[in-house]
């Protein structure tokens, strides 16, 4: 889906199920700095000077938006009234026009295990490498 140069500036989120976390940046929120998909490198900012290498698969990314309310609505009577306003929350923060609104919508969705499974995917998933099985969606 997105290419090496379409990476840069990605918010992402370090899985919070990473088993091998020597950064110890697990469920954190950085962004892409840049990515070497060829040797499944991706250099993640946490802010001034504090860079991490992971793989792919180490990193969550947001779902299309359409794609989280749609997921959303189709479960509605199966969801508790409590998880599917947290999914609605995180769509409508992820909305906002700016770039800080991704990274918030990311914030949001850590904190509810169900709207991590409704709103975040693998990168290697986004990017159709699959190099590994994911549970979800």
């Amino acid at each position: 889906m997105n290419t090496e140069d379409e990476l840069p500036g990605k918010f992402v989120l370090v899985r919070p199920d990473l088993l091998n976390d020597p950064a110890e940046k697990k469920n954190q929120v950085g962004v892409i700095k840049s990515a070497d998909l060829k040797n499944d490198d991706v250099v993640v900012s946490f802010g001034e000077g504090d860079n991490a290498l992971f793989s792919t698969d180490a990193l969550l990314v947001m779902r299309d938006i359409d794609v989280i309310r749609g997921y959303a609505e189709y479960d509605y009577d199966q969801l508790l009234r409590e998880d599917y306003f947290d999914i609605m929350e995180v769509c409508i923060t992820a909305e906002t026009a700016n770039l800080g609104g991704q990274k918030a919508a990311l914030q949001l969705a850590r904190k509810s295990p169900m709207a991590m499974e409704y709103a975040v995917q693998p990168l290697d998933d986004e990017l159709g490498l699959h190099r590994h099985k994911s549970p979800g969606r």
